[in-house]
């Protein structure tokens, strides 16, 4: 950490630009304490490691051992911020609920917490934090390190807690230190619970404003269709997915079904679909199922058939991806995306609000050749419209 206090209760940061030469003087004549628990620390004066204080104990809140990275980059976003004309206090001890935020933020009156992680900590703990400053009214602003991401063209992999950083904006901020630029990764699509198609913008810290935190970046390119073709022509060729969903075989095998031939309609990219862990052509699959129980033009509701998807999950055959900071939706969302992209596919009309009545039957292919050219046929259809693909639907 960069803040202690001296014996005398004033406080000693170590972002006021001392010397080397100056900061020996003040380890030898001064003591320090942790600011929270209020036991002794240590000034470490090193070469390779950035000047910081250490505790000789366990501090009292909950901490984790700070790297290399995680200092340089709280002290570049703080001195970011500070030449912004923002603001801003570096671990500023918020009593309250006892956490420390890396910097903490005040502008245009409101509260923001912004933290900077690089090591791995239990969601249980990221949660906790962040339900901290949400019932405090302060805005939580978490950034990854970029070390967290793997990008792989228009694919990147993404562990469950690189997942955490999912905010409202539909988005998750990275920073890397080394290059002192802001990451952001946006518009994701998940196709199974570590991979993604998304979109990937970078900003040199010195030219960003505070602003871009919470506000989502525009698309750049149209390459979801190429890119989600080519993993839906993995899933119906590839055995390994397969052996993995064992329950999914299971179950279209009791529907007299083989599994790489699940229905065109099936798998396919919605703006939601993030909420879920489960890849695409196996949860719409399931809905699928659901639907063809319906009679055709059978009037069903929404809730009717959110009340049949929540059987799957809690069966575990359709697993929910945790994201804390995505306050303003829900895994709802995405079977109601289904249903709208279904309408569109004219397998299904809206006759109400929340209301559908199926109209046809899915498609099922019968041979992988017939599969591929019908997966393009569907895609086009739903992929085409990428102007408003995203937007935002009532």
């Amino acid at each position: 950490m960069f803040v202690a206090l001296l014996k005398n209760g004033e406080t000693c940061s170590l972002l006021d630009d001392w010397t080397v030469e100056q900061l020996h003087v003040l380890r030898a004549t001064q003591s320090f304490f942790c600011p929270v628990c209020l036991k002794r620390v240590q000034l470490k004066i090193g070469k390779k490691r950035m000047s910081h204080f250490a505790h000789e104990t366990t501090c009292t809140i909950e901490t984790e051992r700070e790297t290399i990275a995680h200092l340089q980059g709280k002290q570049q976003l703080y001195e970011w911020l500070i030449n912004e004309k923002i603001e801003a206090e570096v671990e500023k001890y918020l009593p309250h609920i006892r956490q420390r935020p890396d910097v903490f933020v005040m502008r245009e009156k409101k509260m923001y917490a912004v933290e900077y992680q690089c090591s791995i900590i239990p969601s249980s703990l990221f949660v906790k934090r962040t339900n901290a400053y949400i019932n405090a009214h302060i805005v939580p602003i978490w950034l990854l390190h970029s070390s967290h991401v793997q990008r792989r063209g228009l694919f990147f992999q993404l562990s469950s807690f690189s997942w955490l950083f999912f905010n409202s904006y539909e988005m998750i901020p990275l920073y890397c230190p080394e290059r002192r630029e802001v990451w952001f990764l946006h518009h994701l699509i998940p196709l199974s619970a570590t991979m993604a198609y998304g979109e990937w913008t970078t900003i040199p810290l010195d030219t960003m404003s505070f602003s871009s935190f919470q506000q989502t970046p525009q698309r750049q390119h149209d390459g979801l269709f190429h890119a989600w073709q080519m993993k839906k022509k993995q899933w119906r060729q590839s055995p390994s997915y397969y052996r993995t969903n064992r329950s999914f075989c299971r179950i279209v095998y009791n529907e007299h079904m083989t599994p790489s031939l699940f229905p065109h309609e099936a798998g396919i990219p919605l703006r939601h679909s993030y909420w879920l862990k489960t890849p695409p052509f196996i949860w719409q699959t399931y809905m699928l199922l659901e639907m063809m129980r319906i009679p055709p033009h059978m009037t069903f509701s929404f809730h009717q058939l959110y009340e049949r998807m929540q059987h799957f999950i809690r069966q575990n055959l359709i697993h929910i991806r945790c994201l804390p900071l995505m306050t303003k939706s829900h895994y709802s969302y995405a079977f109601m995306d289904y249903l709208h992209a279904l309408v569109s596919l004219q397998l299904l009309k809206k006759v109400g609000k929340s209301t559908f009545q199926r109209i046809r039957s899915w498609s099922l292919p019968r041979t992988i050749e017939e599969a591929m050219k019908g997966d393009q046929q569907v895609l086009e259809r739903i992929v085409s419209k990428k102007e408003d693909f995203f937007t935002k639907r009532e």
